[in-house]
């Protein structure tokens, strides 16, 4: 598993590496986390030690030695990027303190922990792609190649619902929205659901 995949393909377009070789790059990240059966995340990537470690073990793979040497490539740029991402990194739109509170929540964000969790994020897109839940847009489509990799996750159960034991599965509870849509499903106490809402679009376009 490569944590925060997608904002690393984002920051090397953004550093005006080509999307294509962008992909690459995290194919490339994607093939050293499965042959050596490890995650590469801020904990397992953190010097240019680490990097050296694992492509001292990736030396003794079967792999061809150009794709070798381009998976050190990506790493060491996976390194640059773990070093300008912080911990705590969260989109502008994402507001902490909102208007509108969700009736029983436990904290007044307009985004739950569980929507801002990288690691959950990450394997929902993983999952379900990048394209929005409600009005199947696309960020790439649309803008190009700086819209490579975004869009916001939605937790599709209501914090007042969810108790102390409760554990977010990615592929059940997490699902990609842009950010308007997204705003719309956390705009009142009573939400819409996803398929709420896209009736409500539906029945807009029609009028």
């Amino acid at each position: 598993m490569v944590q925060n995949e997608f904002e690393y393909i984002e920051f090397l377009v953004q550093g005006r590496l080509q999307d294509n070789s962008a992909y690459s790059y995290g194919r490339y990240l994607e093939a050293v986390s499965r042959h050596l059966e490890i995650n590469l995340n801020r904990s397992t990537v953190t010097s240019e030690r680490d990097v050296k470690d694992i492509l001292n073990r990736l030396s003794e793979t079967d792999l061809a030695e150009r794709y070798k040497n381009n998976c050190g490539t990506a790493l060491r740029a996976y390194l640059r990027f773990l070093g300008q991402v912080q911990p705590d990194f969260s989109y502008p739109d994402e507001i902490l303190n909102p208007e509108n509170f969700v009736e029983g929540a436990k904290k007044q964000v307009t985004v739950n922990s569980y929507e801002r969790d990288r690691v959950a994020r990450d394997k929902a897109i993983e999952i379900h792609g990048l394209n929005c839940f409600v009005c199947e847009m696309s960020f790439e489509n649309v803008y190009g190649e700086i819209g490579i990799g975004f869009i916001h996750i939605h937790h599709l159960t209501p914090l007042h619902e969810i108790g102390d034991e409760y554990q977010v599965s990615s592929e059940d509870d997490l699902v990609p929205v842009c950010p308007n849509c997204h705003a719309m499903l956390h705009r009142t106490s009573n939400p819409p659901t996803i398929e709420q809402l896209k009736d409500v679009i539906r029945k807009q376009k029609s009028i």
